[in-house]
């Protein structure tokens, strides 16, 4: 499904989310549409955009994309069954299970009725960004429609969006419209246990004043992302989901970079610092601690993220190779 003229959708934000896209527009994106990157795309000059955000309302996945919604509508249960029968069993399932899976699948704007195409980067982005109640969420309004939908946070219970991944190329890979796929995940989020440290430091109680609300939703998915991932590989090991040499994820985690033992590598703004770091795990706590924001004051820490981003690439570049080399079975 090509970008179309349907109803577009209409920001009625709060407003710390109104003056965050003001922000992003003046500064980053200005008027730019997604339509401008999905022609992008079509004419080979950029790769695809998914843009993961939560709906409020139904508590679903909301993916700001101008693909189609069955793009992401992978369906492992002929997999299992197929599996199953293999071992001499028979499957019972719950229609109860084939529901919960169903929600698990990300919406998209053409089944709110919406043309993407027509929204600006600047709201959109934004929208991915709304963590109440620090910003937004995001309200839309669907044409003259008296519905509202409210957008958040992608990473409500996964900050990665792999979950949209996974389902768009499983799809692909089902329908036999590709043979393998590789997914890079660049995770720069603030790490969990970065929380606990501070945490078990703090003496003094909770209020509404100092209360970091950011750690309800981190809770939830640290929980969540490891039955994911156990239910992933799982399936892997059992012949249900494709096995590791056809589809692979590699994760790229800033904090996972390595420092040379006499830290020659640390960047000049680092070392010039007048308590500079000593030692790797210095360096490896203050990269962990550098705060997730659009604006970092410190040339330490701006360019230390630069030198770890660096290193992870050629840490991982073999891997990469290797799989994007592997001769076709």
């Amino acid at each position: 499904m090509a970008c179309g003229a349907t109803c577009s959708l209409g920001i009625n934000s709060a407003l710390a989310a109104r003056t965050l896209a003001e922000i992003l527009e003046s500064k980053l994106y200005g008027q730019a549409r997604l339509g401008d990157l999905a022609a992008r795309e079509k004419a080979g000059d950029t790769p695809g955009l998914i843009v993961n955000t939560t709906l409020y309302n139904n508590g679903r996945r909301f993916a700001i994309t101008w693909l189609p919604p069955e793009a992401f509508d992978y369906d492992f249960f002929p997999e299992l069954e197929r599996d199953l029968k293999q071992e001499g069993r028979a499957m019972e399932m719950i229609p109860y299970l084939r529901e919960r899976w169903a929600n698990l699948r990300p919406m998209t704007p053409f089944e709110l009725h919406a043309d993407p195409c027509v929204s600006p980067l600047a709201n959109v982005a934004t929208a991915s960004a709304s963590f109440a109640p620090l910003i937004g969420p995001t309200t839309v309004r669907i044409g003259d429609e008296e519905a509202y939908w409210h957008i958040g946070d992608g990473g409500l219970y996964e900050n990665s969006g792999l979950e949209s991944l996974l389902f768009l190329y499983l799809k692909q890979l089902q329908i036999k419209r590709a043979k393998r796929a590789l997914i890079i995940a660049l995770d720069s989020s603030f790490p969990f246990s970065v929380g606990e440290k501070q945490l078990t430091r703090r003496s003094l109680p909770f209020s509404l004043l100092n209360f970091d609300f950011t750690r309800i939703p981190s809770i939830m998915e640290e929980r969540a992302i490891t039955y994911q991932a156990l239910f992933f590989r799982t399936l892997q090991l059992e012949g249900v989901f494709p096995d590791s040499k056809t589809i692979a994820v590699i994760f790229l985690r800033h904090t996972d970079a390595k420092f040379a033992a006499d830290l020659s590598d640390l960047p000049p703004a680092c070392k010039a610092e007048a308590e500079p770091m000593k030692t790797t795990e210095d360096v490896a706590d203050r990269i962990a601690a550098i705060p997730t924001r659009l604006g970092l004051s410190s040339a330490c820490d701006r360019d230390l993220l630069y030198v770890a981003a660096q290193k992870l690439v050629a840490e991982h570049r073999d891997e990469i190779l290797n799989f994007l080399n592997r001769p076709e079975q």
